[in-house]
């Protein structure tokens, strides 16, 4: 039986590069990466040369882990948000505007734009899809504002 939920991973290019937009621009708790070899990493990510540097980072009431293959990396291949098995990770925030504008200079690109959600249950947010310098793909979520009592 599952008994919990641990964390959540991106395979990235280059894990400093990563950890530069993650925690300075993003805002989750600093990591020190350290090194992962040995046949024990083939054998648990199937990975034939499988060599790694791995961050853990926290923050936003979860943890992430960040990894960089540095042995037995694959080719790129981009991911649409319409990808059977593309993933997305989604935040709140308080200014949708606000915080676009500074992860867009913090190196993270457009996916799709700041939009009014003007039906269904999220009728009334504002929501966006952007990329971070890997292509991993972040929502933000401005909620509703909540009516005065």
């Amino acid at each position: 039986m599952i008994t919990g939920f641990n964390h959540t991973s991106f395979t990235v290019r280059d894990l400093d590069r990563a950890l530069a937009f993650w925690v300075g621009a993003v805002g989750f708790g600093p990591a020190e990466p350290s090194a992962r070899q040995g046949k024990w990493q083939e054998g648990v990510t199937g990975v034939a040369g499988a060599e790694l540097r791995v961050a853990h980072i926290y923050g936003h009431g979860t943890h992430m882990e960040l990894i960089e293959y540095t042995g037995g990396a694959a080719p790129e291949h981009r991911f649409e948000p319409s990808t059977p098995c593309a993933g997305h990770i989604c935040f709140e925030t308080d200014d949708i505007v606000a915080d676009w504008v500074r992860l867009m200079a913090a190196g993270a690109r457009p996916q799709g734009q700041i939009t009014h959600v003007d039906n269904g249950p999220g009728k009334g947010l504002k929501a966006a899809y952007l990329r971070d310098p890997d292509g991993i793909i972040i929502e933000l979520v401005e909620m509703r504002a909540k009516a005065a009592p």
